[in-house]
């Protein structure tokens, strides 16, 4: 609370659909030290906490140091220089080409290194998941000898945990097998802690692997020509768990030519047709393109006219152009 008072004291804007970010304008200085960016732009901050830390985006030095100083009247706050570390996530800048790279690499090693995974004795996997969950082969005797029965259930959840975080950071790459893992938090065995390990083995293989922002046009290759600058790719399984029946939902979203957000999740409703599934999955897709809409426009941040919403069922998009209810879609309730 006394963040936020002070945030408010400054003229900064509590974001209302993200409640960790502030932002603020000004038309004219709020100290007399400080000039107006000579393009004529106002002055701006973006800011988001994660409890204690927090980054300053801003266009404008002299309003950083302004606000820096101000913020250490009231509490007590180490200033760092430019971003490098945040959150277990290096940030690695090149202002003359205007990009940044996001890499995760030193969380993995320390995490490598806590499961004796170092990279000269690690076996590397090419994928991240080699059987379906539902289908593990049973674990050979021995294949986890420094882990009791009785610590596999911590164990896993603890990894698993580990790797859902790095899945919602910066790696799409396993965010299904986070999340797929993640359903067999209560009742782990040690064919699930072993595969939970293979993800490790897959991570120690792409461990140079970052996300890259600010790339040339060029660099992505997508099917229509207004892709270019941003669009959501969406897709879902049918009845992949044997068990429930229940499909998958995933997207990735991409805007200015940078991937900036993506899901893997399993559907709550059982679809009965894989049209159905994917028309579920446009909906999950379509509330994360609703929430980063209002983010952009209540900061004033640019916004495509035209945002290409993509997938490849036919009978999913006449779906979703349809005026009216269908006899195959009157049982999908709002």
């Amino acid at each position: 609370m006394l963040l936020l008072k002070i945030m408010m004291h400054l003229g900064l804007i509590h974001c209302e659909v993200d409640h960790a970010v502030f932002s603020g304008q000004w038309t004219s200085p709020p100290h007399p030290s400080i000039p107006m960016p000579s393009n004529g732009e106002p002055l701006m901050l973006l800011i988001p906490v994660h409890i204690d830390d927090g980054l300053v985006a801003t266009n404008s030095i002299p309003l950083y140091n302004w606000f820096i100083a101000e913020l250490c009247k009231d509490i007590e706050a180490v200033e760092l220089g430019l971003a490098s570390l945040y959150l277990g996530i290096r940030i690695i800048q090149d202002h003359m080409c205007h990009k940044l790279w996001l890499s995760q690499k030193a969380f993995i090693t320390d995490l490598l290194t806590t499961w004796n995974l170092t990279l000269s004795n690690c076996h590397t996997s090419l994928v991240p998941l080699h059987h379906k969950l539902h289908t593990l082969p049973e674990a050979p005797p021995n294949s986890l000898p420094d882990i009791p029965d009785t610590d596999i259930k911590v164990n896993f959840q603890c990894l698993v945990g580990s790797l859902i975080y790095l899945a919602v950071c910066m790696h799409p790459d396993i965010a299904y097998v986070a999340m797929a893992l993640g359903q067999h938090n209560s009742n782990p065995t040690c064919a699930h802690l072993l595969a939970a390990k293979g993800v490790l083995q897959y991570l120690a293989r792409s461990l140079e692997f970052s996300l890259e922002y600010g790339l040339d046009s060029s660099v992505i290759s997508l099917p229509v020509q207004e892709t270019v600058k941003g669009c959501i790719l969406t897709d879902a399984d049918w009845s992949t768990d044997e068990k429930d029946q229940k499909s998958i939902s995933g997207y990735c979203f991409y805007f200015l030519n940078s991937l900036v957000s993506w899901s893997a999740i399993k559907q709550k409703t059982m679809a009965l047709s894989s049209t159905e599934s994917k028309y579920y999955a446009m909906t999950h897709m379509m509330k994360e393109g609703l929430w980063l809409h209002l983010f952009l426009k209540l900061h004033d941040l640019p916004i495509p006219q035209l945002f290409p919403l993509l997938c490849d069922n036919q009978s999913t998009l006449a779906l979703v152009q349809l005026k009216s209810v269908s006899s195959c879609s009157k049982h999908i309730n709002i």
